[in-house]
């Protein structure tokens, strides 16, 4: 049987001004949380990102980077959320372009069992606060802009209007791999 997660997540060093609540399924793979993540803060997907979760690293690879290091790199197409055995305060991270710096911190809040025929409803974000982050730029540029009152308000229904389509899009993106050759 299947759960709804919640998750808090934060943009490292702008917890207070950009956060997002986010809902999905425990069958969905650890990649699908980050396509979600990724989706609510406005990203374009076309930098790498990685999740990481107590000694793990997830991340899809395109090359043979990580063969000369000692490094293990699981698959996060291959993994179910509900295979990470989360519990309630338990921490997640993901970083997005990797020259940028952009860290999200992520929070495991709970779990309910998902109602029977509400499947399609996640991922869902539920509150957040802040527009999300500007491609191509780097943290302590937002940080700036949001200091200076030059940022967008995060639109909750607008936001989830289109949310599983640019998930859509950005999953697509990360695992049709002609798209990187």
């Amino acid at each position: 049987m299947a759960d709804v997660y919640k998750f808090k997540v934060k943009l490292r060093e702008m917890e207070e001004y950009i956060w997002r609540d986010i809902e999905i399924t425990s069958v969905s793979t650890v990649s699908k949380l980050g396509y979600a993540i990724l989706a609510a803060f406005e990203a374009e997907g076309s930098h790498l990102f990685c999740m990481k979760f107590g000694d793990k690293r997830y991340e899809i690879v395109f090359d043979d980077f990580y063969e000369d290091f000692d490094v293990e790199v699981i698959d996060p197409t291959s993994v179910k959320l509900s295979s990470l055995k989360l519990k309630s305060g338990d921490s997640l991270f993901l970083e997005y372009d990797y020259g940028a710096g952009w860290i999200f911190d992520i929070e495991f809040l709970s779990s309910a069992p998902l109602k029977k025929g509400t499947g399609t409803h996640y991922p869902y974000i539920t509150d957040g606060m802040g527009w999300g982050i500007i491609e191509d730029t780097c943290p302590e540029e937002l940080l700036c802009q949001i200091k200076a009152n030059e940022i967008r308000e995060f639109d909750l229904e607008t936001s989830n209007y289109l949310l599983k389509g640019v998930v859509q899009r950005i999953q697509e993106s990360y695992e049709d791999l002609d798209e990187w050759d």
